[in-house]
């Protein structure tokens, strides 16, 4: 056995992580996450981490199977997430079998989308690539999803602003013949209306450009 390791199940179990094309800096062992707070430290069995963006991918520990449907080993899992602070990344659980004739070495186990442990095909357990592609998904996600908040905000705020204008031109035309300084102000309230749907706009005193990301997917 490895002397790095405290078992013979996290020594094979790593030796399998190997074979699945996990390369040995990807692997952390033992790493050490703080607590919100700061008072308490966190010791996962492993963690997976992209090894040219240092970012965790997954979190990983090793139990006997007597302890797979524990409530004290989901929240031990949980309390892992939150020290990480991504709400996001895969928690699994891996039990190592007592069963003598057992074809499989281990039990595979993940936290769901609603909290709890759900036991999944072992030979199921997903490949470096198919993890760094999630991750790669959940990243992409996310942007689109702030992206699209951004734009509700700026959005409002115009219409917001072309909805004073307009007040302030109706208000002034009950005293006044429409001159050409209002009808740039009604020319205004259009222009703020409209940009938060055009791709480009050019008029009125108003230039206005949405910018692209030249990796993003969207048309």
């Amino acid at each position: 056995m490895d002397n790095n390791y405290h078992s013979e199940a996290e020594n094979k179990f790593s030796e399998y992580l190997l074979s699945l094309g996990y390369t040995k800096d990807s692997i952390l062992y033992e790493p050490a996450f703080f607590s919100n707070d700061g008072k308490n430290t966190y010791r996962p069995d492993f963690a997976i981490i992209d090894p040219e963006k240092k970012e965790y991918l997954a979190i990983i520990e090793i139990k006997s199977d007597r302890f797979a449907h524990s409530e004290n080993t989901l929240n031990q899992l949980k309390r892992y997430k939150q020290a990480i602070g991504n709400e996001k990344i895969p928690l699994f659980l891996v039990t190592v079998s007592s069963l003598p004739n057992n074809p499989l070495p281990f039990s595979l186990y993940s936290v769901s989308d609603s909290g709890e442990l759900v036991k999944s095909d072992f030979n199921l357990f997903p490949t470096f690539r198919a993890l760094t592609a999630e991750q790669s998904a959940v990243r992409k996600n996310d942007i689109r999803q702030k992206k699209s908040q951004t734009m509700d905000i700026f959005q409002r705020v115009t219409w917001s602003l072309a909805v004073a204008l307009l007040l302030i031109v109706i208000a002034d035309i009950r005293f006044n013949f429409l001159t050409t300084e209002r009808m740039a102000l009604l020319g205004a309230c259009v222009a703020l209306i409209v940009i938060p749907f055009a791709q480009k706009f050019k008029g009125l005193g108003i230039e206005w450009e949405k910018v692209k990301n030249p990796n993003s997917e969207e048309p």
